[in-house]
């Protein structure tokens, strides 16, 4: 199973258990009476600005999306019955486009799982690309020497890159309530920094431009493509505590 870090350069609990809703017209996947809901925003390891800054160079990473095929769970926990494994899929009707926007207090998606106490959660988020987009797309502008500037665009097409991320309670035994009132709010922080770590400035000023955008993907500049690409899958799984 591949893993996937440096994408995600935190995963952090936002408004821990407070009450949030989607409107009648949503449809929330999945099954159960509890609800997670999960956010992406486009930020790096030391600012709450919505957009990017990558360290040492001139890029500023602007936005993006994912595409969304499934999410795969393993759980841990306990409710009335007693103590339960599960592991379990759930499939979104249409594939899930999830943009990178600055975070207004709700959510992107929920999705339903069983009520009850968790020690532990492991999610899979499986990308895909879709209708001729790519799975992964950031949007950017680079600032040459010469004070000029042009948009920059990575992306990835294909499913080979997956997410995940194990989710726990904040002591080895602690447990965490998710049900149809307490309704843990996930907030992914993209990490512009972690993306382009090792790209070089002299790579971007001798890019391959084409029409006018810095296009950066299996056939256009393949050399920062690559960079990147490992940075995604470089690291290992995210570890995350959640605290009541």
């Amino acid at each position: 199973m591949k893993y996937l870090n440096n994408l995600i350069a935190a995963f952090v609990l936002i408004a821990a258990f407070a009450l949030y809703s989607c409107s009648n017209d949503d449809e929330i996947p999945g099954s159960g009476e509890g609800k997670l809901g999960f956010a992406f925003v486009l930020n790096n390891s030391s600012s709450s600005s919505p957009n990017s800054r990558v360290q040492n160079s001139k890029l500023t990473i602007e936005s993006g999306f994912i595409q969304i095929k499934e999410l795969e769970f393993e759980v841990e926990g306990r409710n009335e019955t007693g103590s339960f494994e599960r592991e379990f899929e759930i499939r979104f009707n249409d594939i899930r486009k999830v943009t990178f926007d600055q975070f207004d207090e709700s959510t992107d998606f929920f999705v339903n799982i069983e009520a009850g106490e968790y020690k532990e959660i492991e999610l899979e988020l499986d990308l895909i690309d879709h209708r001729n987009e790519p799975s992964i797309y950031i949007e950017g502008t680079y600032e040459f020497e010469d004070g000029s500037s042009l948009p920059v665009v990575f992306e990835h097409f294909g499913d080979d890159i997956d997410f995940e991320v194990e989710i726990e309670g904040e002591d080895d035994d602690a447990y965490f309530l998710i049900d149809s009132r307490n309704n843990p709010l996930a907030l992914f922080e993209i990490s512009a920094g972690n993306w382009f770590r090792g790209v070089s400035d002299s790579a971007f000023e001798n890019a391959e431009v084409t029409d006018g955008v810095i296009l950066i993907s299996r056939t256009s500049n393949r050399n920062i493509y690559s960079r990147v690409k490992n940075n995604i899958e470089e690291f290992a799984d995210i570890e995350i505590e959640l605290k009541n």
